[in-house]
Protein backbone atom coordinates (compact mmCIF):
# COMPACT_ATOMS: atom_id res chain seq x y z
CA UNK A 1 0.00 0.00 0.00
CA UNK A 2 1.36 3.35 -1.15
CA UNK A 3 -0.20 6.60 0.73
CA UNK A 4 0.19 9.84 -0.79
CA UNK A 5 -0.44 12.89 0.67
CA UNK A 6 -1.50 16.59 -1.54
CA UNK A 7 -1.26 19.69 0.98
CA UNK A 8 -3.70 22.78 0.56
CA UNK A 9 -2.98 25.96 2.63
CA UNK A 10 -5.30 28.32 3.75
CA UNK A 11 -6.91 29.75 6.95
CA UNK A 12 -7.59 25.66 8.07
CA UNK A 13 -4.71 23.61 6.58
CA UNK A 14 -6.33 20.44 5.09
CA UNK A 15 -4.99 17.55 3.23
CA UNK A 16 -5.90 14.63 0.92
CA UNK A 17 -4.81 10.96 1.20
CA UNK A 18 -4.58 8.73 -2.04
CA UNK A 19 -4.11 5.41 -1.27
CA UNK A 20 -2.61 2.96 -4.13
CA UNK A 21 -1.18 -0.61 -4.43
CA UNK A 22 1.98 0.57 -5.56
CA UNK A 23 3.58 4.03 -5.72
CA UNK A 24 3.74 4.13 -9.89
CA UNK A 25 -0.49 2.80 -9.83
CA UNK A 26 -3.13 5.37 -10.02
CA UNK A 27 -4.80 5.71 -6.44
CA UNK A 28 -7.95 3.29 -5.66
CA UNK A 29 -9.10 4.91 -3.09
CA UNK A 30 -8.77 9.38 -2.05
CA UNK A 31 -10.29 10.85 1.14
CA UNK A 32 -10.77 14.82 1.18
CA UNK A 33 -10.36 17.23 3.52
CA UNK A 34 -8.67 15.75 6.13
CA UNK A 35 -6.53 17.53 9.05
CA UNK A 36 -4.70 17.63 11.75
CA UNK A 37 -6.03 17.89 14.88
CA UNK A 38 -3.87 18.53 18.08
CA UNK A 39 -5.99 16.36 20.87
CA UNK A 40 -5.26 15.55 24.62
CA UNK A 41 -3.35 12.57 23.85
CA UNK A 42 -1.60 14.34 21.24
CA UNK A 43 -1.76 15.21 17.15
CA UNK A 44 -4.16 12.78 15.33
CA UNK A 45 -5.77 12.82 11.93
CA UNK A 46 -9.23 14.39 11.50
CA UNK A 47 -11.00 12.86 8.65
CA UNK A 48 -13.69 14.85 7.02
CA UNK A 49 -17.18 15.31 9.15
CA UNK A 50 -20.47 16.86 8.94
CA UNK A 51 -21.52 18.86 11.83
CA UNK A 52 -25.88 17.31 12.93
CA UNK A 53 -26.74 21.75 13.82
CA UNK A 54 -29.47 19.81 15.76
CA UNK A 55 -27.71 17.97 18.86
CA UNK A 56 -23.76 19.60 17.70
CA UNK A 57 -22.53 16.44 17.28
CA UNK A 58 -20.10 15.56 14.57
CA UNK A 59 -20.57 12.38 11.86
CA UNK A 60 -17.97 11.43 10.23
CA UNK A 61 -17.89 10.50 6.38
CA UNK A 62 -14.72 7.36 7.28
CA UNK A 63 -13.52 5.82 10.28
CA UNK A 64 -9.71 4.30 9.86
CA UNK A 65 -8.15 1.96 11.91
CA UNK A 66 -5.26 2.93 14.33
CA UNK A 67 -2.43 2.12 12.38
CA UNK A 68 -3.53 3.31 9.07
CA UNK A 69 -4.69 6.82 10.72
CA UNK A 70 -0.52 6.13 12.17
CA UNK A 71 0.77 5.78 9.11
CA UNK A 72 -1.36 8.37 7.15
CA UNK A 73 -0.10 10.98 10.42
CA UNK A 74 3.69 9.77 9.87
CA UNK A 75 3.24 10.38 5.69
CA UNK A 76 1.84 14.28 6.59
CA UNK A 77 4.32 15.18 9.23
CA UNK A 78 7.16 13.92 6.56
CA UNK A 79 5.95 15.60 3.75
CA UNK A 80 4.22 18.95 5.53
CA UNK A 81 5.38 22.31 3.30
CA UNK A 82 8.07 24.40 5.89
CA UNK A 83 6.67 27.63 6.80
CA UNK A 84 8.89 30.67 5.95
CA UNK A 85 9.48 32.63 9.15
CA UNK A 86 7.62 35.83 8.85
CA UNK A 87 10.60 38.70 8.40
CA UNK A 88 11.86 40.57 11.13
CA UNK A 89 10.06 44.25 11.43
CA UNK A 90 13.06 46.88 10.99
CA UNK A 91 12.77 50.50 11.73
CA UNK A 92 13.31 52.50 8.18
CA UNK A 93 16.08 54.43 10.16
CA UNK A 94 18.01 51.20 10.50
CA UNK A 95 21.33 50.57 9.03
CA UNK A 96 19.79 47.74 8.39
CA UNK A 97 17.01 48.87 6.38
CA UNK A 98 18.95 51.24 4.63
CA UNK A 99 21.37 48.66 3.76
CA UNK A 100 17.93 46.80 2.29
CA UNK A 101 16.93 49.36 0.65
CA UNK A 102 20.41 50.27 -1.47
CA UNK A 103 20.33 46.69 -2.34
CA UNK A 104 17.01 47.17 -3.93
CA UNK A 105 18.46 50.48 -6.11
CA UNK A 106 21.07 48.31 -7.42
CA UNK A 107 20.27 45.91 -10.00
CA UNK A 108 17.49 48.54 -11.83
CA UNK A 109 18.19 48.62 -15.63
CA UNK A 110 18.03 52.08 -16.42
Amino acid sequence: MHITIEHFTGAKPQFNVSIASRPDREPFLTIKGCRIVNGSNGPFVSFPATKNQTTGKYWNHCYASDPFAAAVLAEVEKTMPKQAPPPAQRSSTSPGARAAMADMDDDIPF
